[in-house]
């Protein structure tokens, strides 16, 4: 496939995802700002969103994995269109897009803590709850 076609294809899955949440596909400030909040990295421009858009450009792989996370899909679908095999499926976009990285061993290293370690792990847990709480309001 030569790149005008995945820039093309990437798009079309962007605004299909962007569409199927009830949001506009022809607002790139909207989605650049949006973005924006939610990328740690340097913020993107209403142009390069407007390319991600138009199928002019296809946003790194850190963008990808925030696009996703976002829109609460698979990053390597979004970037490739690709159906993944189940169990890669599973795993991709476990905790909604993010990439699940041995959570399964997270109780047994919690429990090597000091009592100190855990309270601080318990109340950065809390927090992110109230804020995840608030901000469904």
């Amino acid at each position: 496939m030569d790149k005008s076609n995945e820039k093309s294809e990437f798009s079309a899955r962007l605004r299909q995802q962007l569409a199927l949440k009830g949001w506009s596909t022809n607002k790139p400030t909207w989605l650049a700002r949006q973005f924006n909040s939610r990328f740690e990295g340097q913020p993107v421009t209403v142009q390069a969103v407007n390319n991600w858009l138009t199928g002019n450009a296809i946003p790194s792989q850190d963008k990808l994995r925030v696009l996703a996370a976002w829109l609460e899909i698979n990053a390597e679908w979004l970037r490739y269109g690709e159906t993944l095999l189940p169990e890669r499926q599973r795993l991709a976009t476990s905790n909604q897009g993010v990439p699940f990285y041995g959570l399964t061993d997270l109780p047994e290293k919690i429990e090597k803590l000091t009592a100190r370690q855990k309270r601080v792990i318990y109340d950065v847990v809390d927090a992110m709850l109230d804020a995840g709480t608030n901000s469904n309001r």
